[in-house]
């Protein structure tokens, strides 16, 4: 048996011992958790103070799970570890010998030989008496202190000590920032950290793409949901934020940090807009890279210690369309018509295209394409200097095409489109298109009177040609002829006013009366007809002509058109008074002196222009020839021989631009007496002499001088100026050129003479006339006379 000084030693040992391990153990945990709280408190709230964010809940998270691992390891390894070893005696035994020195073993052999069940051992029980004496009186002076060592505590509690009070007047002095950072740090809240500045997001405005050219530039406002929004490529977005005024320090200036998909960083500024309203101060971001939109990014917003992250913005294609189809129905005219007729519901199709114009009247179709699903079309349609809206938009069941109707297309129309996704994500610009309209004009008509002039015979021939012309072909094609008859000479005697105002009737009905005839154009739209005033006369179609009577004539032409009203063109309108034949001839023969004054200043010309050809035969083709002696000499006499052949090349130029002139004088002549010929036919005049020597008298050889003698005439000028340089050369073609402007001169002498014997011949007619005329008028005295006679012997 030990002595209980002994056992109470090595038990109260004992105890200290599994103490000391539990303050060794506690002061680890409680290092452990303090470092780790004051750690995240520091992760946690310094970055806000610098305007970063706090550590998100997942980091919080590994925090709190890292801290829980390390003090369960601590738990389970310092504590739990220690406090199950076992304590015996002989070893807390040692362990006290070890600090003291003078037991010299006594305590450790007392210890050991007194534990029961032990066997084998060789001593004296008397030995084993004084070894137990001589421990126990050791005993009191052993210090069960110096068995421990303080320095490990020491160290933990300087660490603890601090760390604690630091929490106790954090606690003490901010508790509700320790408590926000306990239940941050324990994850029993995720509340933010109170910041000097109070960011808001307010949203993007946009500006709204309307198809309406006039429409007032408005904005849209779009919020962020679950802090993302989506943009159209290609628009400038404003986006605008606001910061608390009341509570809280407004920035000087807020940042937004962005990242684009390609990787590209960087940073903008806001811009302060206005004062504080309501509490807020608005800022605005218009730049980059929200400023033409290109692609996705996200972003994050700092003003002083406040932070609006993790935003995301995402660049959408709008819709565009990438086909545009037109589809045309012509109006029923056109398509009855044997130009455009068709029998399908649609007559023209086409991929649309700059400068594309469309028949008026027409339904029009417009089938747009698009490069995605479309939610809706904003449409409009600018013509005649207003804008409209369509008649109606279809959207298609896969919502990749659209439809706009222009039903009774008139005029020229600008179109406007702009098509919009599901999200309303629209095009940032309308497309535009542009159809002009294709009127059709009336028809065109010429008419054409062959061989006659101003005045007609009662009984004439009116051969009409008539060229028309139209878009869509003629409808009809109508000559006209409108009658007028002499109004009756003002009567001196008041009896006659009854008279007179019956005559005036009659002429108004005969105004009112017009002969049609229909015409037949062919593919070229030429039509030729003849109007037979004695004919009609005859079969009673028309009342007789009169001298003194005038008629019109003009042709009318209608084409199909029926949109607004019709198209009815009338030709110039001929007036041809109606005449006797003798009084036609007396025009004629007018016409005919005209005719010979024509041809005597063209006799005269040519004259001039022999004389010029005779000049140039007599001053000759000689120039000076330049000397070789001198160079400088030589040389001024070149350029001058060059000069002179220069100005002699042009005179015979001019002499060739009179010869050409005098040979188209000469052809107007001839077919101005083709033309007298002419209207002697249809005017019906029995003059058979007169005609042949107009025609192979005068014609014939004039267009034979034409034909014959002005082209050598001509030829041989042409080759005086090309054999100018060659004096011998240029004298023979000078001779060539005089002979055959002498032969012209000959040959136009006989024809002026042929038209000066006609003239002597017409005047003997004059005369013939006059005298027939007297004796006419003398008859009609004579008979007046006898009448009278016969009267008074009633009288």
């Amino acid at each position: 048996m030990l002595d209980p000084k002994v056992q109470s030693l090595l038990d109260s040992l004992r105890g200290r011992i599994r103490r000391y391990v539990i303050w060794d153990s506690l002061l680890a945990i409680a290092a452990i958790v303090l470092a780790a709280f004051w750690i995240g408190l520091l992760i946690d709230y310094v970055p806000v103070t610098l305007g970063g964010d706090e550590m998100p809940r997942s980091a919080r998270s590994v925090l709190l799970v890292a801290v829980g691992f390390v003090v369960l390891l601590v738990t389970t390894r310092m504590l739990l570890s220690r406090l199950n070893r076992p304590l015996p005696d002989d070893s807390l035994a040692l362990l006290v010998e070890r600090q003291h020195q003078s037991l010299g073993g006594r305590l450790v052999t007392a210890v050991q030989l007194s534990q029961p069940g032990r066997s084998g051992d060789t001593h004296s029980a008397e030995l084993l008496k004084r070894v137990r004496e001589e421990a126990a009186a050791e005993i009191d002076r052993v210090d069960p202190k110096r068995v421990f060592r303080s320095e490990p505590l020491v160290k933990k509690a300087m660490i603890v000590v601090p760390l604690l009070l630091m929490m106790l007047g954090f606690a003490i002095f901010s508790p509700s920032a320790f408590g926000r950072a306990a239940a941050r740090l324990t994850l029993l809240s995720d509340a933010k950290w109170p910041r000097r500045a109070n960011l808001e997001m307010v949203g993007i405005e946009l500006q709204a793409i309307s198809a309406a050219a006039s429409a007032d530039e408005q904005t849209i406002r779009l919020e962020f949901e679950e802090q993302s929004i989506r943009l159209p490529i290609g628009s400038n977005p404003t986006l605008r934020v606001q910061a608390n005024a009341e509570d809280f320090e407004v920035p000087t200036v807020c940042t937004l940090y962005y990242e684009t998909e390609s990787g590209t960083r960087g940073q903008s500024n806001f811009r302060r807009v206005g004062r504080v309203r309501d509490g807020f101060q608005a800022f605005v971001l218009d730049g980059p890279p929200l400023s033409n939109l290109g692609e996705s990014f996200t972003f994050s917003i700092q003003g002083l210690d406040d932070r609006l992250n993790d935003f995301r913005v995402e660049a959408v294609a709008p819709p565009a369309i990438t086909e545009m189809k037109v589809r045309v129905r012509y109006p029923d005219y056109l398509r009855q018509s044997s130009t455009t007729g068709q029998t399908g519901e649609i007559d023209f199709e086409t991929e649309y295209q700059a400068g594309l114009r469309i028949s008026e009247g027409s339904d029009v179709i417009l089938e747009a394409t698009t490069s995605g699903p479309i939610g809706a079309v904003d449409a409009s349609l600018e013509f005649q200097g207003k804008e409209h809206e369509p008649e109606s938009i279809e959207i298609a069941e896969d919502r990749r095409s659209f439809r706009v109707r222009l039903n009774d297309f008139r005029d020229p129309t600008a179109i406007r489109l702009v098509p919009a996704g599901p999200d309303g994500i629209s095009a940032q610009a309308p497309f535009r298109y542009f159809v002009g309209a294709i009127v059709d004009e009336p028809p065109s008509v010429n008419l054409k009177i062959a061989g006659i002039q101003a005045a007609i015979t009662p009984i004439a021939l009116l051969p009409l040609e008539c060229d028309v012309k139209d878009d869509y072909g003629v409808y009809s094609l109508t000559a006209n002829v409108g009658r007028t008859n002499a109004q009756t000479a003002e009567q001196e005697s008041p009896e006659a006013d009854a008279s007179a105002a019956a005559e005036a009737d009659r002429n108004q009905e005969d105004k009112e009366s017009t002969l049609t005839v229909e015409m037949d154009p062919d593919r070229d739209g030429q039509a030729s007809t003849e109007i037979d005033l004695r004919e009609l006369t005859n079969s009673e179609v028309i009342a007789p002509l009169e001298p003194g009577d005038s008629i019109s004539v003009y042709a009318e032409a209608k084409d199909g058109f029926n949109l607004d009203g019709t198209h009815l063109t009338t030709s110039e309108i001929f007036r041809l008074q109606v005449v006797t034949p003798e009084e036609l001839l007396t025009l004629l023969e007018r016409r005919e002196l005209g005719l010979r004054t024509r041809l005597e200043q063209t006799v005269t010309e040519t004259q001039g222009l022999r004389d010029q050809l005779a000049k140039f035969k007599v001053e000759g083709f000689e120039f000076d020839t330049p000397t070789e002696t001198d160079s400088e000499a030589g040389a001024s006499g070149e350029q001058s021989r060059s000069r002179q052949l220069q100005i002699l090349r042009l005179r015979i130029q001019q002499s060739g631009l009179q010869a050409s002139k005098t040979s188209q004088e000469l052809v107007g002549i001839a077919e101005s007496l083709d033309d007298l010929l002419r209207e002697m036919t249809n005017n019906r005049i029995d003059s058979k002499d007169r005609q042949e020597r107009l025609g192979s008298g005068v014609r014939d050889p004039l267009r034979a001088v034409v034909d014959g003698s002005m082209q050598d005439l001509m030829a041989a000028i042409d080759a005086i100026e090309l054999t100018a340089d060659s004096p011998e050369k240029a004298a023979n073609n000078t001779d060539k050129s005089i002979a055959a402007a002498d032969k012209v001169l000959l040959e136009l002498t006989a024809v002026l003479e042929k038209m000066l014997d006609l003239e002597s011949y017409n005047e003997l007619l004059d005369l013939v006339r006059g005298l027939i005329q007297d004796q006419e008028a003398l008859q009609e005295e004579t008979k007046e006379q006898r009448k009278n006679a016969i009267k008074s012997l009633f009288d």
